[in-house]
């Protein structure tokens, strides 16, 4: 699903690349190094489902996302991305699927 992030301003990548060993899946010397910079205004991550291409609905803030698995995570939980979450309807989702008007011939 897609989900809010604080991009690092010294490298581009995401806060948590910077964390808890996830350092070792990217060459940056930023996030190996643990010393994100994070962006305090969140930026959506969209994301599609694979197979398929299917677009996505957003994650709500404070989610566990892939429970049970190694990389289990949580969505950021902050006010900032709790406020944009709230902003992010699914007519307003970039990546939302275009309304269909006037089919059912009301």
């Amino acid at each position: 699903m897609s989900v809010l992030v604080h991009l690092c301003r010294g490298c581009g990548h995401q806060q948590a690349w910077h964390e808890s060993g996830n350092g070792g899946y990217t060459p940056c010397r930023c996030c190996r190094a643990g010393s994100a910079d994070p962006d305090p205004t969140p930026t959506l991550l969209p994301t599609v489902t694979s197979p398929g291409g299917i677009r996505e609905q957003l994650w709500e803030p404070g989610t566990q996302r892939n429970v049970g698995t190694m990389h289990a995570s949580r969505t950021c939980d902050c006010a900032a991305c709790h406020e944009v979450a709230a902003r992010t309807t699914r007519r307003e989702h970039p990546l939302a699927a275009p309304r269909l008007e006037g089919l059912s011939g009301r």
